[in-house]
């Protein structure tokens, strides 16, 4: 049985992988995938973006939108940052059983982010830089999602704002094809899905994303700490990796020799990364231990009983989540900063928690 665990879910095979590539002006993106398969096809098409794009028509773009609250519309538009989408698919995993049913997926994301608001001597291809803008990217479609938390007290009236995801995790460079990425993870604390994502500037003002989601299924884990109990993520990351491995980006000649320019200049190459407080990583046990019940029955437990899993429990995990995974062509950790954030106060939502 310990060795069928290492078999399911069972991803898609990569013998049937076919290689995609994309011109994107000047440059040629290019990996290999297999063919879609998407346990839900009749909600969305996929991998129809075109072969060629020009990424330096601004028309191809769109504005990035995110969730608010308070004086801020919900689902806003940024006008600073826009989007330009290249590559999208989905696969399907199946679980071990008679009729190998459905285990979760992964979703699959290639775009383009046009920053129009950097200074006149600012350029993306210094790490710093690069490292600022995904930070203010991350605030917005990240750090903006919330949930309404949990009340013991009926009479407190108090809307209370719980974060619903942690992160960044796991924040490190890495060298692919020739070119440094930020890499990093977002851990989701009450449902949804496990994103990781990739990020490379590809001229001064753009920057190319590959984001993988990685949604697991099983029965009885209608939460995020109990699905991590009972299906492991290795196979889905090994799936992704694979992906990454085959990557290569090509910048045009003059991009790379603007690329090599900038990064010679002193401090430029720099590895800093980004990361969760102390006091994110606080909050999130709090959170992960509070909605551990839902959609969850530990059948040793009389029904009118909590269904949590205790405190120790889920600290236990986040402390071992939150732990330096090197990629095998990371480069070597250099300091952790806190990136200052370039949004307006006005959209900076704060998490508020309340008793515990």
């Amino acid at each position: 049985m310990k060795f069928l665990k290492t078999l399911f879910p069972r991803p898609p095979s990569f013998l049937r992988a076919r290689k995609i590539e994309k011109g994107l002006s000047e440059c040629t993106l290019s990996f290999e995938a297999p063919p879609y398969s998407d346990p839900f096809s009749s909600v969305q098409e996929w991998e129809t973006e075109p072969d060629l794009l020009d990424i330096f028509d601004s028309d191809n773009y769109h504005p990035i939108k995110y969730s608010s609250t308070g004086k801020v519309e919900r689902d806003a538009e940024f006008p600073h940052l826009n989007l330009l989408g290249v590559f999208s698919s989905r696969w399907t995993f199946k679980e071990l059983s008679v009729f190998e049913r459905y285990g979760g997926h992964i979703g699959f994301g290639i775009e383009i982010s046009a920053v129009d608001d950097l200074s006149v001597n600012e350029s993306l291809f210094e790490n710093s830089v690069l490292l600022q803008e995904v930070f203010r990217k991350y605030e917005l479609m990240i750090f903006c999602e919330f949930n309404k938390g949990l009340k013991s007290d009926p009479v407190d009236l108090t809307q209370y704002r719980w974060p619903s995801y942690l992160g960044p995790l796991n924040s490190q460079w890495v060298e692919q094809g020739g070119l440094d990425w930020l890499y990093f993870e977002t851990q989701p604390l009450v449902s949804g899905s496990d994103s990781i994502s990739w990020h490379t500037a590809i001229s001064d003002k753009y920057i190319l994303s590959c984001h993988f989601t990685i949604t697991r299924a099983a029965s009885n884990a209608g939460n995020t700490f109990r699905i991590n109990q009972r299906m492991p993520w290795d196979n889905y990351i090994n799936f992704i990796q694979k992906i990454m491995d085959s990557l290569k980006l090509e910048l045009s000649p003059e991009l790379n020799a603007r690329h090599t320019e900038v990064q010679s200049q002193p401090g430029a190459n720099s590895k800093s990364v980004f990361g969760c407080s102390p006091q994110q990583i606080e909050d999130a046990k709090h959170v992960m231990q509070m909605w551990s019940g839902r959609g969850y029955t530990d059948s040793s437990r009389d029904k009118n009983e909590s269904h949590r899993a205790t405190p120790e429990e889920v600290s236990e995990f986040i402390d071992k989540r939150i732990q330096l995974r090197p990629l095998h062509n990371s480069y070597p950790l250099e300091e952790k900063i806190e990136v200052v954030s370039r949004l307006p106060p006005e959209l900076i939502q704060r998490p508020l928690i309340g008793p515990r």
